[in-house]
């Protein structure tokens, strides 16, 4: 998220290196490779333009670039509903009922449903009726505006999904420092 200034050019290939690098190993391991672009509400432009270059790198990758706010993935009875969050009604029941309603065939058929969400940059869940919605963590580090506004000491992690059918696997959680790590 570009709230305040940065060195755009050093962030823009973090980036396509990062994304480099993930990608050429999805690919070790899979035929197909989705990536699934969803409108946050900082940086719409430069995150969706970002997208276009990883279709040129990749033209075999399969890539969902519309800007639709809400998107699912269905897979071997998981349904996974994915919006950035930002919007007036994103409260859980509120997500709950427009991913029933956008996504009703799919959202039946799964034996297993979550809605994740990024917005708040902080980690929180809550099973709604069966249904796990969660927001996620970033590894982003603090910046002044989040020390300003007191957005403060969140956990510094990004958060992986593992899935096999019909089932939620594990969460794996990349970055951060946890306490075991802490050496007195």
């Amino acid at each position: 998220t570009l709230i305040q200034k940065v060195d755009m050019k050093r962030a823009w290939n973090d980036a396509k290196n990062f994304w480099h690098n993930v990608i050429v190993e999805c690919f070790k391991h899979s035929k197909i490779v989705k990536l699934i672009y969803i409108k946050g509400n900082h940086d719409e432009s430069i995150s969706w333009t970002f997208v276009q270059m990883l279709k040129v790198m990749f033209p075999v990758l399969v890539v969902d670039d519309s800007l639709k706010r809400r998107k699912h993935i269905f897979w071997r009875g998981c349904f996974i509903g994915l919006t950035h969050g930002c919007e007036t009604k994103s409260n859980i029941n509120d997500l709950r009922g427009q991913f029933t309603i956008q996504f009703p065939e799919e959202f039946a058929k799964a034996k297993v449903r979550e809605i994740h969400c990024s917005h708040l940059h902080h980690e929180k869940e809550a099973d709604v009726y069966g249904v796990m919605i969660r927001r996620l963590s970033t590894g982003n580090i603090d910046d002044e505006w989040s020390d300003d506004e007191g957005f403060v000491g969140a956990h510094k992690r990004f958060m992986v999904f593992e899935w096999t059918p019909n089932k939620l696997k594990a969460i794996h959680y990349l970055g951060g420092e946890s306490n075991d790590d802490k050496i007195d």
